[in-house]
């Protein structure tokens, strides 16, 4: 539909007699805007017979009005106004129009240019019938007819009715087109907000990369495009290694920086391989598309190798991976592959971390194994299940007594007699470890009112210091059971110290400032500084029993010991050696200088009754613990 830049209110008429279209002029004279004189003609006489006296003067109705006498100027005239935006709302033609086309199909062809335009056919024969030129014109609504000779007050009637109406469908159309046009545009908008909408809707707000909704369209998409190309689908699933204790002790901003660095490096890392998504936290997906999985997985893990540096900080970026690949026989689910990838990144943890390992069916069979030893060791935790052993710590001289270390032990009903290095670690990794560490805690406090005058050492794990109340809840248990603080020392292993936080800091000092003294357990095993040692003012280095086993078998093993010894005095440690099995082994460490030492060579770890009878025994001559 053509829309007028103007309404302007023109008249087209058409007819090949001039004394008719003079006829016209004056009959619709007045109707002009402004209103044009009317002017002597030798056509009067015609007018008059045509249509009898003129009526009275009306006010300007039209704006225009042009004549033809040829039905092709017609239809010119038509296409010239309807391109210069003022389209003529009424045409008056006459039937027949020699030597050109008649007005019907001048009618039918201006139809084709302009739909809305009013036309009226003039004839004064009856050689066409309405129905016929109806069917020729189409639209009805918007086709007349006058017969000649025709009233003047007919003609000034219908062409003021015509044009009003135009005028006034004219601008109804321009409403409506301006109304149209702000639906359009707010459906623009609204179809721009839910492409944002979907947009936000699969991605990661912190780093932009895929959420768990868009991991799932791509990977269709992706398992699509593998099928026609013959690559395999392969997931990847890693997570930081250690990234709590980044946002413990620096911060959650800080945290969110490295985040959005791993983002980026993992990006650029699997470039048109595949893609990227965030899982939360410190968990991501990479979908690879690629038949060759080990160039990407390569240049995944040399994306940790540079640490990540901003202002003061220098953060070490580690993760380990876990992937799973399609089989060969079917295609495997995206639910089933995140499945598989995240029993490999679990045992990739287990091996060591910041390293990658593939899925196999095995590895089901150990994570099962895993996790329902897990609940396993969650319910022997809740039903008293576990028990304590305790194991002499002597003085240099072998024979005496001066403190005992609770070991705890933990006797399955299936697979016998589980090591505390495999099941500590399974704590770990499963959330126990607070349960667990809180059960040794609150059993050995209570063996130890057996023997006040001995110093019972207690293995704590830095992950229980995770509890803001920690240190409250030791002082309180120590006071409800009668313990003395300065009879209880803690061991806190030097692999664990990584984790040290301002929380951490905090709490071993309200412990020992109480009284509570702390060992560094296995020095010489982990990467524990001197301001390690400074920081946490240890009263005693425990050596690891590696450097211990290898006074016998390495030539120089016994200057690392009286390294460590020397060190240990310098800072006013007590020194134990642990692991001391022979002779030998005794007298070295003896002449090195240590204060205490362990080991199967004295006593091997027994039950807290047996541990009795052996203090029973020592009693007369045992001396204060040092």
């Amino acid at each position: 539909m053509t829309i007028p830049t103007q309404e302007k209110r023109r008249i087209l008429i058409c007819d090949d007699e001039a004394g008719i279209l003079d006829a016209y002029r004056r009959i619709f004279s007045d109707l002009l805007a402004p209103a044009a004189e009317a002017t002597a003609s030798d056509y009067d006489a015609l007018a008059a017979d045509l249509f009898g006296d003129a009526p009275a003067a009306a006010v300007g109705v039209i704006d225009e009005i042009v004549t033809c006498r040829q039905g092709e100027e017609a239809v010119e005239a038509v296409r010239a106004a309807k391109a210069a935006g003022q389209p003529f709302g009424v045409v008056f033609l006459d039937v027949r129009m020699p030597p050109g086309i008649d007005g019907v199909e001048a009618a039918r062809q201006i139809r084709a240019i302009e739909p809305v335009i009013n036309i009226v056919i003039v004839t004064g024969y009856s050689d066409h019938r309405p129905a016929e030129i109806a069917g020729m014109v189409g639209t009805l609504d918007r086709l007349f007819y006058l017969v000649k000779p025709f009233d003047a007050d007919e003609v000034r009637q219908m062409a003021t009715t015509l044009v009003n109406r135009w005028t006034s469908d004219s601008r109804i159309a321009t409403e409506l087109a301006a109304q149209v046009e702000a639906l359009e545009e707010l459906n623009k908008a609204l179809r721009a907000s839910e492409a944002s909408a979907h947009q936000a809707a699969r991605r990661d707000p912190l780093t932009n990369l895929l959420n768990r909704t868009g991991l799932q369209e791509q990977f269709d998409s992706a398992r699509i495009r593998a099928t026609a190309t013959g690559a395999r689908i392969a997931l990847l699933y890693l997570d930081l290694d250690r990234f709590k204790w980044v946002n413990d002790t620096h911060g959650h901003g800080i945290g969110d920086l490295l985040i959005c660095e791993v983002a980026r490096r993992l990006s650029a890392a699997v470039l048109d391989d595949g893609f990227v998504a965030r899982l939360g936290g410190d968990e991501f997906a990479v979908v690879c598309e690629t038949i060759r999985l080990e160039p990407v997985l390569d240049r995944v893990l040399a994306a940790a190798q540079a640490p990540f540096v901003t202002g003061a900080h220098h953060l070490p970026v580690h993760f380990s991976i876990g992937y799973s690949r399609d089989s060969d026989e079917a295609e495997t689910d995206l639910p089933e592959l995140m499945r598989q990838a995240d029993v490999a990144l679990y045992v990739a943890k287990d091996a060591g971390r910041g390293i990658a390992r593939s899925f196999d069916p095995y590895l089901d069979q150990m994570f099962l194994h895993d996790q329902a030893m897990a609940r396993d060791l969650k319910v022997a935790i809740e039903t008293n299940g576990l028990s304590l052993n305790y194991q002499p710590l002597m003085c240099i001289d072998g024979k005496t007594v001066t403190g005992v270390e609770a070991l705890l032990r933990w006797e399955h009903g299936d697979h016998g007699l589980v090591s505390p290095e495999v099941f500590v670690p399974m704590a770990e990794k499963n959330g126990l470890m607070g349960e667990l560490g809180d059960w040794v805690l609150r059993n050995a406090l209570t063996d130890a009112r057996a023997w006040p005058d001995v110093t019972t050492s207690i293995n704590l794990s830095v992950l229980q210091f995770a509890k803001p109340d920690f240190a409250e809840t030791v002082l309180t248990l120590t006071r409800e059971m009668g313990v003395s603080p300065d009879k209880i020392e803690f061991e806190i292993t030097e692999t664990a110290m990584t984790n040290d936080t301002a929380l951490f800091l905090a709490q071993v000092e309200i412990l020992r400032l109480a009284g509570f003294r702390f060992a560094l357990d296995d020095f010489g095993s982990g990467y524990a500084s001197i301001g390690y040692l400074s920081r946490l003012n240890f009263h005693k280095l425990k050596i690891d029993r590696s450097f211990v086993s290898a006074l016998t078998t390495k030539p120089d093993a016994d200057k690392m010991i009286r390294s460590i010894v020397s060190l240990g005095l310098a800072m006013g440690l007590t020194i134990t050696a642990e692991g001391v099995e022979d002779v030998i082994q005794h007298d070295i460490l003896k002449a090195a200088g240590c204060d205490q030492l362990q080991g199967f060579l004295f006593h091997r770890p027994c039950s807290r009754s047996e541990l009795e009878k052996i203090l029973s025994r020592a009693r007369p001559g045992r001396q204060n613990a040092a």
